[in-house]
């Protein structure tokens, strides 16, 4: 029992810590100098000429974006991103070395040993347009591609096949992602604010060729320092065994100085 709230746990901080990694948020970027950062959210930090740097905290799985303010169209602010990440280190890891310490090394290998992992890199890069107020509504709209190096190494059958984690690892396997989404923040009292999302993945030649995801989030901000977000994150999607659809909680706490 207590082997199997241990790999619970695990797999629900590894979703949660990759699915941060992918976040678009606004096209606005936070003040130069200002830093964030979540229990599993990763590092934000605010550079010169409207630019944010974004460092993934998993150390095993580099990635590292920098968003930069675009000039605006017409009621839109807008925003470009580009990403890049090492996956490969964090992959062979999943292989088991921490489920053999624990004297059990299938129990955390997410992908069997018997593949090999070569080394990769991926690359992606996306436009974001805000417009409207968090007091009267903001919407944001987001859209990118993305492209990888050397997975035409990786063997097909070495998928993770889990929620969020599946359709963000595709483009390794298939040498392309396209992603889409929007999402909408209102405030509702001085301190409370929602926001509901939705992201579309389409990776195509994969045998799983698409995946749908919905978030609803309450965000209570009780300074400029400290907010707590929790909510819920609906997925359905294609995944090499068919289609699945999962319900996963989510919470993490923020901090800025």
């Amino acid at each position: 029992m207590n082997n199997k709230l241990i790999k619970f746990t695990f797999i629900f901080l590894l979703i949660s810590i990759v699915d941060a990694q992918w976040e678009s948020r606004t096209a606005f970027t936070i003040e130069k100098g200002r830093k964030e950062i979540g229990l599993l959210s990763p590092l934000r930090i605010g550079l010169q000429n409207g630019s944010e740097l974004v460092i993934n905290k998993f150390l095993l799985m580099p990635n590292i974006s920098i968003k930069q303010g675009r000039p605006a169209f017409n009621q839109w602010s807008m925003a470009q991103r580009f990403q890049i990440e090492y996956p490969s280190l964090g992959m062979k890891w999943l292989q088991s070395p921490l489920g053999m310490e624990l004297g059990d090394p299938n129990m955390f290998a997410l992908i069997s040993p018997e593949f090999n992992i070569p080394q990769m890199l991926s690359f992606y890069t996306e436009i974001i347009g805000t417009t409207g107020s968090i007091t009267n509504g903001r919407l944001t709209l987001n859209g990118g591609i993305g492209f990888s190096l050397n997975g035409k190494d990786l063997s097909d059958d070495a998928t993770i096949d889990l929620p969020i984690i599946y359709p963000r690892l595709s483009i390794y396997y298939n040498q392309i992602l396209v992603k889409m989404g929007g999402e909408y923040n209102k405030q509702i009292t001085d301190k409370i604010s929602y926001l509901i999302d939705y992201d579309m993945y389409l990776m195509p030649n994969g045998r799983g060729r698409y995946a749908f995801e919905q978030k609803g989030l309450i965000v209570w901000e009780r300074t400029e320092k400290f907010r707590i977000l929790f909510g819920y994150k609906l997925i359905a999607g294609e995944y090499p065994f068919g289609t699945q659809a999962h319900f996963l909680p989510l919470l993490d706490l923020q901090f800025g100085w």
